[in-house]
């Protein structure tokens, strides 16, 4: 694990993007399609082989000269026109080549968005923690002054063992806040391998508000593009399975060499090769109707990318339009607990308001805060759930992710 002194939102995510195994699978899958693609091209280029073979060989002549014991020569062949097969099969690579590269940058998002939920618990939890530890504090302060009173015989001695209950129920609440602070901070670090003894506030103002998700822009989100780059890979393969009824003509060649008993000898052969299929039992016709179902398949996964993200920015706007009116009405709120404690602690002091009044208001202001924190969070949350779901989570965090054509950037 790698220990540093603070971490940011940025940080945190471009080292998940590094210990990520899926971010890794889709990286070296990208590879194997670029490989598929030069293997699709070679069949343009000449085909040259070696051949060899030893035993016995007979050849019916009057003299039997031609039997030889081995035989070795080169041989070449050389496509010349298959009518699309060939090109077709370099276009469907390339469209599923693009495909990866389309899936490695969903992959990268869904990583992102997972770290940067996982670094937001951390925050929420340190928040709740201060604020439970704020809470003790001015608990304690209510028993302090209820022990004064108590002491100048102004109040019983139960108003003070009242004050210490309320203060050990606030303790075991600190020690769950604590506990999940301490779940949140090994999950995050699970993700990145990164521990940090500062983990920098998530600032939200450098996120767009999201909008109602009507006119989203599905050309720049990956998911879609990913199902679009698998429906032209299987157009391709159906135009690759269709030219299979239409012959393939290529040149061979090859020169070969017989050692026999008496008279050693060369074979020189130039021929122009055509290959049509005439009947295959429906072979055809059948792998061209898999190729079309899965094509059909191929075009509702694009329809299902859509519904998906239109659905998963719905979800996360109405969340944080929700989030964003509860954060006000808790500010509203903390602001009028704070003032009816300090009212309520000046009336206490006059012995015009119990114990029980003071110890209501402080759970009331820490209710308060406790509302703002979760508010605050969940507006959090909700922002990073829409910029996963359009596409600008990565851009927003100031990562480059650049055209279509470009990765984000690692370093």
């Amino acid at each position: 694990m790698k220990g540093l002194e603070s971490v940011d939102l940025k940080t945190v995510v471009l080292q998940a993007f590094s210990r990520s195994p899926s971010v890794t699978q889709q990286a070296y899958q990208m590879g194997i399609g670029q490989a598929q693609i030069r293997e699709a091209q070679s069949a343009w280029y000449p085909q040259v082989g070696l051949t060899a073979n030893t035993g016995s060989s007979t050849q019916q002549d009057s003299t039997n000269s031609m039997n030889n014991a081995a035989a070795y020569g080169l041989t070449l062949s050389q496509l010349i026109y298959d009518f699309g097969k060939t090109n077709a099969s370099i276009s469907q690579q390339k469209s599923a080549e693009e495909s990866y590269r389309y899936k490695l940058l969903a992959t990268m998002s869904d990583v992102a968005e997972q770290t940067a939920t996982a670094y937001l618990d951390v925050l929420k939890y340190q928040e709740l923690t201060q604020a439970v530890e704020e809470n003790i504090r001015a608990l304690e302060d209510v028993r302090r002054m209820s022990s004064l009173r108590s002491e100048a015989g102004l109040t019983t001695r139960s108003d003070v063992l009242q004050a210490q209950s309320r203060i050990s129920g606030m303790r075991s609440t600190l020690k769950q806040y604590q506990a999940s602070l301490s779940a949140a901070k090994a999950q995050l670090t699970a993700l990145t391998g990164v521990r940090a003894n500062y983990y920098k506030p998530f600032t939200a103002a450098k996120f767009n508000d999201p909008v109602v998700p009507d006119n989203i822009d599905y050309s720049k989100i990956p998911t879609v593009l990913y199902a679009q780059a698998q429906k032209e890979s299987a157009s391709f393969e159906v135009d690759k399975t269709k030219s299979d009824y239409l012959p393939t003509l290529s040149l061979q060649a090859n020169r070969t060499r017989y050692e026999t008993k008496n008279n050693p000898y060369w074979n020189n052969q130039i021929q122009l090769h055509v290959s049509a299929p005439l009947y295959q039992g429906g072979a055809v016709s059948a792998r061209v109707g898999q190729a079309e179902g899965r094509k059909n398949i191929a075009g509702t996964l694009v329809d299902q990318a859509k519904l998906d993200i239109l659905q998963k920015a719905s979800v996360a706007y109405a969340n944080w339009a929700g989030a964003e009116g509860q954060a006000q009405a808790s500010a509203e709120q903390l602001q009028d607990s704070v003032r009816s404690r300090d009212v309520y602690k000046s009336e206490y002091k006059l012995n015009q308001r119990t114990l029980n009044d003071l110890l209501s208001v402080e759970q009331d202001v820490f209710q308060a805060k406790f509302s703002q924190i979760s508010a605050k969070y969940d507006s959090g949350y909700s922002l990073v759930n829409y910029a996963t779901a359009v596409n600008n989570l990565l851009p927003q965090l100031g990562i480059n992710q650049g055209a279509s054509q470009s990765l984000p950037d690692l370093k």
